[in-house]
């Protein structure tokens, strides 16, 4: 089971150098990402391995809509084309703490 401490480590908050508000709004994003269902787990990983991802091109178009909902992915114009999605920043962060084993 990963720490507390290797989730915090991987959106670099400290528990000596973070103040409380910063590690509140970590531990409340953990929690989310915890709670992810799978589809929008592939979602996130595909998103930010390969992104931007063609709306065909998305593992799971209601992960997908359950993660523009919540703000980690974002509809994106690529070249001139509408249709495209791309993780947000707090859809990199989840994407890290994926990674460490949230």
């Amino acid at each position: 089971m990963t720490t507390l401490k290797l989730l915090l480590d991987a959106l670099h908050e400290s528990t000596d150098l973070s103040s409380a508000e910063e590690i509140k709004s970590a531990v409340a994003l953990i929690i989310e990402v915890q709670s992810m269902d799978s589809a929008e787990r592939d979602c996130i990983r595909a998103g930010y391995k390969y992104g931007p991802l063609f709306d065909g091109d998305v593992p799971s178009k209601g992960g997908r809509d359950q993660l523009l909902e919540k703000g980690y992915m974002a509809k994106v114009v690529v070249k001139g084309e509408d249709g495209y999605n791309a993780c947000t920043n707090k859809g990199a962060w989840a994407y890290r703490l994926l990674e460490a084993g949230a």
